[in-house]
C-alpha cells in the first residue's frame, strides 16, 4: 500500500521503501527543495558550472571539494582524446591558479639546520649585502633544548617589574568627608534606614572593598643562573627560527625615517607591510676622532631619530636587551659591537 506525505517545502512524497530510508537520514523522499547544508552546497557546487566570476574560500565549509582523480590500474594507455582532454583541463587549472580563483600549496618546508652547523651565520651589511660569515657562540645561541619554561617564568618577572606598585587608593567609610549625624529618624516615615551620610550605596560615600594600594606586583625574584638560561634560550631560539640577522653596523648618513624604511624593507622585508623587528646596537663615539657619530643610549643618533617614528622597529642597547623584548617582536638585529658585548655577558 503506498502512503503520501507532504514535506516541509509542501511537496508530495510517496512513502516508498527507498522513501523510508531517505526520511530515517532526514531527507524527504522526492523533496524538490534544495539542501541548505554546507556538505550539499558543496556538492551542488562540484557538480553544477560555476560563474566564472564566482570565488570560494578555501577554508570555508561551503567550498567545493576537489576529488582525487584517481587512474585504474588496469588503464596501461589514454587514447588521442582523452590527451587532449586532459591538456584542456590542466591548461584551465593553470588559468584558474594564476587569476587567483584556486590555491597550491607549492611551496617546500623549512627545515631546521641542525646543529652545530646552524650557527655559522652570515654577516650583513647596512644594505643587505653578505659581507661574511661568523662563528657564533654555543654557550650563547646554541642551547639545545630550549627552556620554554623559563622563557615563561622570565616574561611574567619582567611584566610585573613593569607594572610595580599598584598606585589605585579608594576611600574608605572612615575617610569620607561627612558628620555621623543621624540622617532621619529610625522608624515613622516609610524609607529606609540611615545612619549616616556616607554609606557605600549612596552619592558621595564610600567605595565598598576598593583597592587599598597594598600589592607590590614588583615585589618577585628570579635567581641569576634562570635569567641568564631564558636569555640564552630566546636567543637560541630566534637563531633556530631563521630570525636572527648579523649587521656590520647600522651607522646612517641621515637621522631621516624613509632613508631607513627603505633600507629595512628592500634588505629584511622589515617595516610597514613587512615584519616587526628588535634592533640591538652598542655604539659609542670617542672623544678624540672628530669623524664618529654621536651617540644616544648606547646607539647611533641618527639611528635612534631614524627608527623612533617606525612602530614596528624598536632600537635598543645590547644592556637593555630583555626576554619579554626579544619575543615581542618578529626578527632580531644585532650588529657586531652589540654581539661581542652579548657573548661576553651570556656566556658561561
Amino acid at each position: 500500500m503506498m502512503r503520501s506525505a507532504v514535506c516541509k517545502c509542501g511537496t508530495l512524497a510517496s512513502r516508498t521503501a527507498v522513501g523510508v530510508s531517505r526520511r530515517r537520514n532526514g531527507i524527504p523522499p522526492s523533496c524538490s527543495r534544495s539542501l541548505s547544508t554546507p556538505a550539499a552546497v558543496a556538492s551542488q557546487a562540484s557538480s553544477s558550472s560555476l560563474p566564472p566570476n564566482l570565488t570560494f574560500d578555501r577554508r570555508s565549509s561551503f567550498a567545493p571539494k576537489e576529488e582525487p582523480f584517481l587512474v585504474p590500474p588496469t588503464q596501461a594507455s589514454t587514447t588521442e582524446d582523452e590527451d587532449e582532454m586532459m591538456d584542456v583541463e590542466e591548461s584551465g587549472y593553470e588559468s584558474e591558479v594564476e587569476e587567483g580563483l584556486m590555491s597550491t600549496s607549492t611551496t617546500t618546508p623549512r627545515y631546521v639546520i641542525p646543529l652545530p652547523d646552524r650557527l655559522k651565520t652570515n654577516v650583513h651589511g647596512p644594505d643587505g649585502s653578505i659581507n661574511g660569515t661568523l662563528w657564533l657562540e654555543p654557550s650563547v645561541f646554541g642551547i639545545d633544548p630550549i627552556r620554554v619554561d623559563l622563557i615563561k617564568q622570565s616574561v611574567d618577572y619582567i611584566r610585573n617589574k613593569i607594572r610595580g606598585v599598584r598606585k589605585a587608593k579608594s576611600k574608605t567609610i572612615s575617610e569620607i568627608s561627612g558628620s555621623g549625624r543621624k540622617v532621619r529618624q529610625q522608624k515613622g516615615t516609610g524609607r529606609a534606614r540611615a545612619g549616616h551620610s556616607r554609606p557605600a550605596h549612596w552619592r558621595g560615600g564610600a567605595k565598598a572593598h576598593g583597592p587599598k594600594n597594598t600589592v607590590d606586583y614588583g615585589n618577585v625574584k628570579m635567581n641569576k643562573k634562570a635569567r641568564r638560561l631564558a636569555m640564552v634560550s630566546t636567543l637560541s631560539q630566534k637563531l633556530k627560527e631563521g630570525n636572527l640577522i648579523l649587521v656590520d653596523n647600522l651607522k646612517l648618513e641621515s637621522h631621516k625615517t624613509k632613508h631607513l624604511v627603505t633600507m629595512l624593507e628592500e634588505a629584511y622585508g622589515i617595516g610597514k607591510d613587512g615584519s616587526t623587528a628588535l634592533v640591538l646596537d652598542h655604539y659609542f663615539e670617542d672623544e678624540n676622532s672628530e669623524d664618529d657619530d654621536a651617540s644616544y643610549h648606547g646607539v647611533p643618533i641618527n639611528l635612534w631619530v631614524a627608527a623612533g617614528n617606525i612602530y614596528k622597529i624598536k632600537v635598543l642597547s645590547q644592556r637593555y636587551a630583555n626576554v619579554y623584548d626579544i619575543l615581542k617582536k618578529e626578527k632580531l638585529i644585532i650588529t657586531l659591537g652589540a654581539l661581542e658585548q652579548i657573548e661576553a655577558r651570556w656566556k658561561d
